[in-house]
């Protein structure tokens, strides 16, 4: 992550109906023509049973994800951030609220499919804890797999991330802490005698 979120100026909200305009416009920006959801896509999740759907708000809607729970099991169906907001922490925020929005809701697992590609995603969803189940060939299209990734336990998700972020800090520190090698001053440096 190169920046980090201003929770200041981002707001994590529900989405309603009336925020379909502004969601159709974020994902015609941050998918090409191919991967975007239709307008009917969209609404079928702002209205459906069982669906959790939030958005990250600065000035304009910078982020969205989308969720559905059936009983103790939820998917992540969408999760799209501004491509001027991406990799400051927009959607590591939206991912988390969405998490413990289902978490509430009794969901016990979470699953995704993710672009193989999509590394700094991959990379987001692992961090916070998911795990490769499979690989779906082909899912996105000639050439294109999915990683199929699941979150187990999440009653006990937010203790996990807390103790992994508590172990990173201090790694963090303790790495800080070592003295750093000196290195040799090079030939004709300023402490090497001359002729």
């Amino acid at each position: 992550m190169t920046g980090l979120l201003d929770t200041a100026a981002v707001s994590i909200t529900a989405a309603r109906r009336d925020d379909l305009p502004a969601v159709l416009a974020l994902e015609r920006a941050g998918f090409p023509e191919p991967e975007q959801w239709s307008e009917r896509s969209w609404a079928g999740e702002l209205l459906g049973e069982g669906r959790t759907v939030l958005l990250a708000r600065a000035e304009q809607v910078v982020g969205i994800i989308a969720l559905r729970t059936t009983g103790e099991l939820a998917d992540l169906h969408r999760l799209v951030v501004c491509p001027s907001r991406r990799r400051t922490g927009v959607g590591a925020a939206l991912t988390r609220a969405g998490l413990d929005a289902v978490r509430h809701l009794g969901a016990q697992a979470v699953v995704l499919e993710v672009d193989y590609a999509n590394e700094p995603a991959i990379a987001l969803y692992q961090r916070l804890g998911f795990e490769q189940l499979t690989v779906r060939r082909g899912y996105y299209g000639q050439g294109r797999d999915a990683l199929i990734l699941k979150l187990y336990d999440l009653p006990g998700w937010p203790q996990r991330l807390a103790a992994q972020a508590h172990e990173e800090e201090q790694e963090r520190r303790e790495a800080e802490a070592r003295p750093r090698p000196v290195e040799p001053a090079a030939p004709g440096g300023p402490n090497e005698e001359q002729p």
